[in-house]
């Protein structure tokens, strides 16, 4: 690497959000110096196949990265990596990381993304109890898979939902789930589709518990103890949690920069509040770029689209962020991309195809769309924004009904 102190653009984090915006940067700005700092030993890589792919042979490791190192070097954009920023000073416009390193920039962007929420467990178990965020965190818990024995999956989420997949057909694995709501994504699915989801973990050979809040996780003869606030308990071997995630603010909180839902604030451009710092990726709280109200998402999508919109403007580009980000999942057969806000604590409509195979779900604020989740249905996400953008109302949803226009 060439070594210099200054860079006009320094990008924290070594995820799809500092990636595209290096891309992005480049695409406008042929000499500018640009720096990528990593706290993972990887380059960016794809994440989503980390609970999904790479566990039914769909992927490969060798093909998670998203650019080669040859590339990087071709695009001029310089990376150090297994070194984490410590602390960032708005004033003097430079970074420090663990090693001693200082760097000066012109322009930042902070794209760390964010951290599993970690559960309180002994440190006498704490190698029997995983999480999922890394490449790393994936080899480790691939390993103990191998060893085969009963496992409990504890989250209803995406993390949790897709790991009690992938665990439940590998060999030699008894795989018990535990979600503290009525079933897997209860928080995005309708009734009729957390029906038939619950249905098929269960098919699977899954053992699935509903309402089951977690208490506390102990050793006992050997073994781990699983026990829930209901006093229901359950023995196993091994746990994998996913609870959501927290970002990685301490450097936005060490430059007072104006925070919003957990994330940093930024307008139409992914500017912060400190004009010469961006945000992008889990860590950006930015204007709905239909309704104008702050939003703040976890998705591989929206970190690619506001780590491009912020690599532009970086360079100068004033286009305000446009895109309606997607987001997605596979559960055995059954696969849904869905866009806008989708909760199944608002007003939904849903519309399933005749064999009942396919479904598409409207989520309604004062009957206007704000969300379409899309399940076994392909190729119709640029529709779905279509109906958000237009301020769709809905009154009744029927198969043929907004889909004839499609």
């Amino acid at each position: 690497m060439t070594t210099y102190d200054y860079f006009d653009y320094l990008l924290v984090g070594a995820g799809p959000a500092a990636a595209a915006a290096a891309v992005a940067i480049r695409s406008k700005d042929m000499v500018g110096r640009i720096l990528m700092l990593g706290a993972e030993t990887e380059t960016p890589y794809q994440r989503p196949p980390l609970s999904k792919g790479l566990w039914l042979g769909k992927d490969k490791e060798a093909n998670l990265p998203l650019m080669s190192n040859a590339d990087w070097t071709a695009l001029k954009v310089d990376i150090v990596l297994g070194d984490p920023v410590t602390n960032l000073d708005p004033q003097q416009r430079t970074l420090s990381t663990s090693a001693g390193k200082t760097y000066h920039y012109h322009k930042s962007l902070l794209a760390m993304g964010g951290r599993p929420r970690q559960l309180t467990v002994p440190v006498t178990i704490q190698d029997r109890v995983f999480t999922l965020r890394t490449l790393a965190d994936y080899r480790r818990l691939r390993t103990q898979a191998a060893e085969g024995g009963k496992v409990v999956v504890i989250g209803g989420g995406f993390l949790g939902a897709e790991l009690a997949v992938a665990l439940s057909q590998q060999q030699g694995l008894d795989v018990h789930y535990a979600v503290s709501g009525d079933g897997p994504l209860a928080q995005i699915l309708p009734p009729v589709l957390l029906e038939k989801v619950s249905a098929r973990y269960r098919a699977a050979g899954v053992q699935l518990e509903t309402q089951k809040t977690l208490q506390e996780i102990r050793a006992e003869g050997g073994r781990l103890v699983v026990r829930f606030e209901d006093g229901h308990a359950l023995n196993c071997d091994w746990v994998v949690y996913g609870i959501g995630m927290e970002p990685n603010r301490a450097l936005a909180d060490v430059a007072d920069l104006k925070m919003a839902l957990g994330g940093i604030a930024v307008d139409a451009q992914m500017r912060s509040s400190d004009p010469h710092i961006w945000a992008a990726g889990d860590l950006a709280t930015y204007p709905d770029p239909v309704w104008g109200t702050p939003v703040r998402l976890e998705h591989w999508d929206n970190a690619e689209a506001t780590g491009h919109a912020a690599g532009l403007a970086m360079a100068g580009e004033t286009t305000s962020f446009a895109h309606q980000s997607l987001f997605y999942s596979d559960i055995y057969e059954f696969g849904f991309e869905a866009v806008g806000i989708c909760r199944s604590s608002m007003e939904c409509r849903t519309a399933l195809s005749p064999d009942g195979a396919q479904a598409v779900i409207y989520y309604l604020q004062d009957r206007r769309v704000r969300g379409v989740l899309l399940w076994n249905v392909w190729k119709k996400a640029d529709a779905a924004r279509a109906l958000i953008a237009a301020r769709t109302e809905v009154r009744q949803a029927s198969w043929k009904g907004p889909l004839q226009n499609w």
